[in-house]
C-alpha cells in the first residue's frame, strides 16, 4: 500500500473514532436525560461496534505514541516521558556493544577496507586523476613559487646536513651492494642490447679510426726507419713511404667483420666483467674514502645544491609530467602501496579496529540524536508499517465490538 494511501486511511480513521467517541458520549446523554430516543439498530448495534472500533485504533496510536512522546519529561503528567527518548542513554549503551560485535565485527570490517582499497588501487583511471591533479597543482604559477622556495629553505639547512651525513664509503657500498650490483650484472654485462650497442657504435667509429692511423702513417714508417733502417727500408718496400700500399679498405671491412662477431660481444662482455671487478675493489679500497673527502671538501657540491635549488620545481614539474614517470606509478607503485596497505590491515585489523572507535562513535552518534528527530526517522522509515497496526487496531476493534453485541 502507497505511504499517501495509508496515510489518507488513518486520517480518516483518526476522524472516525473521534467521532464515534463523541458520538457516544452524545447518545448516553441524550438517553439519560430522555431528551431523544434513537433507533434500536443504532443504539444496540452502530455505537457499540463503532465505539469498540475507535476503542481498538485509538488506543494503538497512544501506544505508537508513548513510544516516542513526550520527547521531555513532562511534569504535569508526572514526570511521563516516552520510552525510547527516556530509555536513550541505554539504547546507545546496547547498540554500541551489539554492533561491533555482531553486526559489525573486525573481520568484517578489514575485508571491507581491504576490497575497497584493492578496487580503488585497480581503477585504470586513478593515475591519470593524479597526474591531473598534480600537473595542475604545478602548473600553477604562485604554488610553483612557494615550492620553490620551500625547497630552497629545506636544502639550505639539511643539504650540506644530509651530504655529511648520508654521503659515507659505508653507504655507498651499501648502496652498491643493495641495488648496483643487481644492475651491473642484469643491465649491463648480461644485456646483449647494450653489448651490440657498443659493438655498433665501434663499427660506426671504424673508417675514423682507420682514417687517424693512416694520418699518422707517414710519420709512424718514418720513425720506424729512423730507429731501424735496414728493417724500415724493407717495411718501405711493402707498405709505401706514406702506406699507401696497405689494404685500407680490407683492414677496415676486416676491423667491422670482427666486431660482428660472437668473439667479439665474448670480449665486450668480458671486459664488462672486468669493469664491475674493478669497481667493487675500488669501492673496498682507501681511494673511496679519499675520493668521498674531497668531495666533501669541494665547493662544487654547494654550487650544485645552489642549481638545483633555483630550478628545482621546473625540474620537478618535468620529472612529475614524464610520462614513463607515471606509467611506473600506475605499473609499480600502485601496486606495491595496494598490497602494503592490504597486509597492513590483515595484520593490524584489531588495532584499526580500535582505533576507529566504533562502540564510542554510535554511543555519541545515537546520543545526540534529537527525540524528535528519532521519531521523525523512524516515521518515515516504518509510517507504513506503523500506520497498518493503527489500521488493525480500528478492524479489530470493530470485530470484537460486533462480536460482543451478537453474542448478547
Amino acid at each position: 500500500m502507497k505511504k499517501q494511501t495509508m496515510k489518507s486511511l488513518n486520517t480518516m480513521c483518526f476522524g472516525i473514532s473521534l467521532f464515534s467517541l463523541a458520538a457516544t458520549v452524545v447518545c448516553g446523554v441524550l438517553r439519560r436525560t430522555g431528551a431523544a430516543e434513537f433507533p434500536a439498530a443504532v443504539t444496540d448495534w452502530l455505537v457499540p461496534v463503532f465505539t469498540a472500533a475507535a476503542v481498538g485504533y485509538l488506543t494503538n496510536w497512544l501506544a505508537i505514541q508513548l513510544l516516542f512522546r513526550p520527547y521531555r519529561p513532562a511534569r504535569w503528567l508526572g514526570g511521563l516521558q516516552g520510552m525510547i527518548p527516556k530509555n536513550q542513554p541505554g539504547l546507545a549503551d546496547t547498540l554500541a556493544e551489539q554492533i561491533p560485535a555482531n553486526l559489525m565485527p573486525p573481520e568484517r570490517i578489514a575485508f571491507q577496507i581491504r576490497r575497497r582499497i584493492r578496487e580503488a588501487m585497480q581503477d585504470p583511471e586513478l593515475a591519470d586523476r593524479l597526474h591531473a591533479m598534480v600537473a595542475d597543482y604545478i602548473r600553477d604559477e604562485h604554488r610553483k613559487q612557494e615550492l620553490t622556495r620551500r625547497i630552497a629553505a629545506f636544502l639550505d639547512t639539511a643539504g650540506s646536513t644530509g651530504i655529511e651525513a648520508g654521503f659515507t664509503p659505508s653507504n655507498v657500498r651499501r648502496f652498491y651492494h643493495l641495488y648496483g650490483t643487481g644492475f651491473v650484472k642484469e643491465k649491463v654485462i648480461r644485456n646483449k642490447a647494450l653489448r651490440k650497442k657498443i659493438l655498433d657504435e665501434l663499427k660506426e667509429q671504424t673508417p675514423g679510426l682507420i682514417g687517424e692511423i693512416r694520418a699518422n702513417m707517414p710519420a709512424m714508417i718514418a720513425e720506424y726507419m729512423h730507429d731501424n733502417p735496414i728493417k724500415g727500408a724493407v717495411l718501405s718496400i711493402f707498405t709505401g713511404a706514406n702506406g699507401e700500399n696497405l689494404p685500407w679498405r680490407k683492414l677496415e671491412s676486416s676491423i667491422r667483420d670482427k666486431l660482428s662477431g660472437q668473439d667479439a660481444d665474448r670480449q665486450v662482455k668480458q671486459k664488462l666483467a672486468e669493469f664491475e671487478s674493478r669497481l667493487e675493489g675500488y669501492l673496498l679500497s682507501t681511494e673511496l674514502e679519499a675520493d668521498i673527502a674531497a668531495l666533501k671538501r669541494d665547493a662544487g657540491i654547494g654550487d650544485a645544491l645552489t642549481a638545483l635549488r633555483d630550478d628545482l620545481a621546473g625540474k620537478l614539474l618535468e620529472f612529475l609530467e614524464d610520462e614513463l614517470v607515471w606509467q611506473i606509478i600506475r605499473e609499480q607503485i600502485l601496486p606495491g602501496i595496494r598490497v602494503f596497505l592490504q597486509q597492513q590491515i590483515r595484520r593490524n585489523k584489531d588495532a584499526i579496529i580500535a582505533g576507529l572507535d566504533l562502540p564510542g562513535h554510535i554511543r555519541r552518534s545515537i546520543l545526540g540524536l534529537d527525540p524528535e528527530k528519532v521519531h521523525r526517522l523512524v516515521r518515515d522509515v516504518s509510517g507504513e508499517e506503523l500506520g497498518m497496526i493503527q489500521l488493525l487496531g480500528f478492524i479489530l476493534g470493530g470485530i470484537a465490538g460486533f462480536l460482543l453485541v451478537f453474542a448478547r
